[in-house]
């Protein structure tokens, strides 16, 4: 099939579903294609952090300055998708106060608000907290959820004429001279090839960026980090509690809807697709965030998962942590004489909305067109649906759930199907919050699958879907399947191999002893 488009944007993370609502909102025509579902890379796979942009005041103040920015901004424009919780930057006996003092100057110097509170007022607010803690600086650091976020862009995006192909992966590039003249790509589902035609070619693929530009015969110095991440069962703490020393391993607790959110390491990686934890990060990221609240000794993980940070090297360093959080925009006619192409890549997801506004003004300066930015003014259109649980819990009793843990219920799951775009059964779960509460899917899938064949949408083997969605899971349930965490994959397997009949098999991971 042949498409023609303005501007073929490649990528279908927050930073490519912005610059589709950026180019769309000022007329500007443009496909956007991603190789999996919305959010399958890093977008898909952080600790949900809206950043205040404290964390890099000392080592990288000028992304700070870019995420504080970003994050007024999201206040307003998208707060259906956030959760304003502040974060406390917490320090402890062995960490002295000297990091704590230029961490405040670094502060003010950013314009990033912070309050000094003393031992007594920081477990006021946070009674679970190390009771040997010094002190704590309140920032305005908050919960955002990703999901919620990026297809609320998308959708904008596609109300103001952008359209979407999801699961299609570009294969290669036809260039003439000096400018990409057509991407050829295909339908990883269902087999279908494309030829694109743009004016313009925006790689907003990420950690994938360098191999894209590989397809036309550029590199990128790319440092892929892998930062891995534990869920808990519960909410650990009512606001964002960081370590208040050098950004180091497991030094963030980010609470998340009804879980929090362990983080993170930092691991050099080769292989841009590889997402396993490894037990002994896990073990790492719980010594290291129990300092802070011990309580998480406690506490029952029910997931482990990584995501890979796609950061720009501009030079060597030792260690990927003292690599920029700021994004880097490559307009490849500059750097490599290609006319029309564009690399957008780096940053983090509280500055996707900037990173778009950034690519689309070298679009419409390239273009000759005087048009401005307004993803800043116009606020995201809320789903119809509640988003936040605080939202949810109002209309319990009122609805008929599919999920008891997130309080997902059947109406809103076949609004999302009235859709009619998804493809494979995770794109249901990326566009809920079915899956994502402490039971993991152990008592919502199968009912999904039910609602699925009601409606007469199943059309494979539902066995077969109930496989692949638990060996997904399988992979971050291995790394912590210990204690009270073992005990519930015990009694997921005597669900689903007793009462669905799922068999072990190599492929099947679930109750397997390997």
């Amino acid at each position: 099939m042949d498409l023609k488009t303005e501007v073929l944007v490649i990528g279908g993370g927050a930073t490519g579903a912005g610059i589709a609502r950026d180019l769309s909102l000022r007329g500007i025509p443009a496909l956007l294609i991603e190789k999996g579902d919305l959010l399958s890379g890093a977008s898909g796979r952080n600790h949900g952090l809206l950043h205040s942009g404290a964390r890099y005041v000392v080592s990288d103040p000028e992304a700070a300055r870019e995420c504080i920015a970003e994050n007024r901004i999201l206040r307003k424009i998208a707060p259906h998708c956030l959760e304003e919780t502040d974060g406390l930057f917490v320090s402890l006996p062995e960490d002295g106060l000297d990091f704590r003092d230029r961490f405040i100057q670094a502060c003010q110097e950013t314009t990033i608000p912070a309050k000094l509170l003393s031992r007594e007022e920081t477990l006021g607010l946070e009674p679970d907290l190390n009771p040997a803690l010094l002190s704590a600086v309140k920032v305005p650091d908050g919960a955002i959820d990703p999901f919620e976020l990026v297809l609320a862009n998308a959708k904008d995006a596609e109300v103001h004429g952008a359209t979407f192909l999801l699961h299609t992966e570009v294969t290669s590039f036809l260039v003439n001279g000096n400018k990409v003249t057509a991407a050829f790509a295909k339908d990883l589902l269902h087999g279908e090839e494309y030829r694109i035609e743009a004016s313009y070619f925006i790689n907003a693929t990420g950690a994938w960026a360098d191999n894209l530009l590989k397809k036309v015969g550029l590199c990128l110095p790319m440092a892929l980090s892998k930062g891995s991440m534990l869920i808990t069962n519960q909410r650990l703490s009512h606001r964002v509690i960081n370590r208040c020393r050098p950004p180091s391993n497991g030094d963030i607790i980010v609470p998340n809807h009804t879980v929090s959110i362990l983080g993170t390491t930092s691991v050099r990686l080769e292989d841009v697709e590889c997402f396993e934890v490894m037990p002994h990060e896990v073990s790492l990221l719980i010594d290291e965030t129990s300092k802070m609240l011990p309580n998480i000794r406690e506490a029952r993980l029910i997931r482990a998962y990584a995501g890979i940070r796609p950061l720009f090297q501009s030079e060597e360093k030792d260690d990927d942590r003292a690599i920029s959080r700021g994004f880097v925009l490559i307009d490849h006619e500059m750097r490599d004489g290609l006319n029309n192409l564009i690399t957008i890549t780096g940053g983090k997801l509280v500055t996707y909305r900037l990173m778009a506004e950034k690519t689309v003004d070298l679009i419409c300066k390239k273009l000759n067109i005087d048009l401005s930015c307004s993803t800043h003014l116009k606020p995201l259109t809320k789903r119809d649906h509640p988003c936040s649980l605080k939202d949810r819990l109002k209309t319990l009793g009122s609805m008929e759930t599919l999920c008891d843990c997130e309080l997902v219920g059947i109406e809103e799951v076949i609004e999302v199907l009235k859709e009619g775009k998804l493809k494979s059964f995770q794109d249901i779960l990326r566009r809920t919050r079915l899956t994502k509460g402490t039971c993991q899917g152990a008592f919502c899938v199968h009912r999904l699958l039910g609602l699925l064949h009601d409606l007469g949408m199943v059309k494979e083997d539902s066995n077969h879907i109930l496989k692949g969605f638990l060996e997904e899971r399988w992979k971050g349930i291995r790394p912590i399947l210990w204690g009270s965490a073992l005990k519930e994959e015990e009694l997921i397997e005597g669900i689903y191999k007793g009462i669905f009949n799922l068999k072990k098999s190599k492929e099947f991971g679930v109750g397997s002893s390997e």
